[in-house]
């Protein structure tokens, strides 16, 4: 499709040059256990739309179906995806429980909760890799992966959208790139982000300084549920600004640079802190592991911050029988959603909801000793 181009040659390195650039450049300023100290996970999105079709929010619903049953039938002939399944068909709409659980994990949006009928998911074998279906853009070809590993986040997502433009036809200018409903992503289409855990800047209360310099870079800053959320469990999604004019392996190794030099400053301020202040790390990861031990009734965004307070205790060494898996387990589970599902409770009582959290993490962290 497309033939008036060669999409590669213009807009990108090939899958294995870029792979070797992104490896080679994996670490510019901290090694791969201060990564996985700060950074929890990275996503690679690519927006992509039909041409001759209206952007989802000028669509109709029937018009949404017919995106979805191009969207569907390219993706049965693709060899980069296999055990498909579809969430919000035609006959099927989403289960709205559902979808709010995938929220929760980062793989729907509130956008395309909101769409209702004709927006849809689609998943496969890789728990990472979804298509988001008529939310702001036709296509939301997506992949995740844990800490800094956006070479194999970005190589199934060029995959995934490579198989699909050879059976669809996408929206596209050869003078600015892809064409999209908003125009901030022209050009790419590409965002690539990482979820960072800034704690020991904000102890060190160096945060708004750091923040202010990402900004400066051309980098988005926004909180854990995406633009206009709070930093709950502090917790912040940091993703490129920039997607026309220049090409996806600049895009996203000059976000692993500039990350790379985030990195090195929270654990500067880790270190200084430790060095400096003890008391008040000290204090930060006790106070959190008494109130998670103690508590009757925790809030979900309570609990996210003692439980990152844990995660940084977790890897100064102040607390023993919790690894850093555990506790990105329990920050998943402790949202409403999943934890409403994974006890049954009532959805309308909040109450029941922070009562069932606090049991919970108690029983949970019990058998776990802060060290000072």
């Amino acid at each position: 499709m497309n033939s008036d181009r060669c999409r590669k040659n213009r807009w990108m390195l090939c899958g294995g040059e870029m792979r070797r650039l992104l490896q080679s450049r994996r670490r510019p300023y901290s090694s791969r256990l201060q990564e996985e100290e700060v950074i929890l996970s990275c996503r690679v999105r690519l927006a992509r739309n039909l041409a001759g079709m209206r952007f989802p929010d000028w669509n109709d619903e029937e018009g949404h179906f017919a995106v979805l049953d191009k969207v569907v039938a390219a993706v049965g002939k693709s060899d980069a995806l296999s055990g498909v399944s579809v969430l919000g068909t035609r006959d099927r709409p989403a289960d709205p429980q559902e979808l709010e659980l995938l929220h929760e994990q980062h793989i729907v949006s509130r956008e395309l909760i909101e769409r209702g009928r004709g927006g849809a998911l689609i998943r496969c074998d890789d728990p990472g890799a979804s298509i988001m279906v008529n939310e702001e853009d036709h296509l939301r070809i997506q992949v995740m992966r844990p800490g800094l590993d956006l070479a194999s986040a970005w190589s199934l997502a060029d995959r995934i959208d490579t198989s699909l433009e050879s059976e669809l036809e996408y929206a596209f200018s050869p003078r600015i790139g892809y064409l999209t409903a908003c125009p901030s992503n022209v050009g790419t289409g590409l965002r690539a982000s990482l979820m960072v855990n800034l704690l020991g800047l904000r102890l060190a209360e160096d945060l708004d300084a750091a923040l202010r310099a990402l900004s400066a870079l051309r980098l988005t800053v926004r909180g854990v549920d995406g633009e206009g959320t709070d930093a709950a469990g502090h917790l912040f999604q940091i993703s490129n600004q920039g997607t026309l004019g220049e090409r996806e392996d600049e895009v996203i190794l000059t976000l692993m640079d500039k990350v790379g030099e985030l990195i090195r400053q929270e654990h500067f301020a880790r270190r200084r802190l430790m060095r400096n202040a003890p008391v008040i790390v000290h204090d930060c990861v006790a106070r959190a592991l008494a109130l998670l031990q103690n508590a009757r009734m925790i809030a979900s965004e309570e609990a996210m911050d003692y439980l990152s307070a844990l995660r940084l205790g977790r890897q100064l060494r102040l607390v023993r029988n919790l690894d850093v898996a555990r506790i990105d387990a329990l920050l998943l589970g402790v949202q409403p959603v999943h934890l409403t599902r994974r006890f049954q409770l009532d959805t309308a009582d909040q109450d029941q909801r922070d009562r069932q959290r606090a049991d919970w993490l108690r029983q949970e962290l019990a058998d776990v000793i802060f060290l000072p």
